[in-house]
């Protein structure tokens, strides 16, 4: 797909947005588990994909293990924050991390 998108647009992308979220079990570890491995996935779509200084934007949730994927963005990107939309409810585990200024240049096809 990288490969494909790269051939589609004439070139790497400015921006990789992630709003992926899989079925909801009711148990928050397993949901949290679930939707960080999507956020993974993204981040290493967004890594092949993305132009220098490009954003990445995803929809994770607060559980425990998205320290490590801040890590992992934290080496990639030269800004990482915490965004949580207006819409969402306060006690909601749901937020977004946003991060800019991508380090790299898209891995060769």
């Amino acid at each position: 797909a990288p490969d494909i998108l790269k051939a589609a647009l004439g070139g790497p992308v400015d921006v990789v947005l992630s709003d992926m979220a899989a079925p909801a079990t009711g148990h928050a570890a397993t949901d949290h588990l679930k939707i960080m491995a999507l956020c993974e996935a993204a981040l290493e779509f967004a890594e092949e994909v993305l132009a220098p200084d490009g954003s990445f934007i995803a929809k994770v949730l607060q559980g425990g293990t998205e320290n490590q994927m801040l890590a992992a963005m934290k080496r990639s990107f030269k800004t990482v924050r915490h965004a949580k939309p207006p819409a969402s409810r306060s006690d909601s585990a749901e937020m977004y991390v946003v991060a800019t200024g991508f380090r790299g240049e898209p891995k060769a096809d």
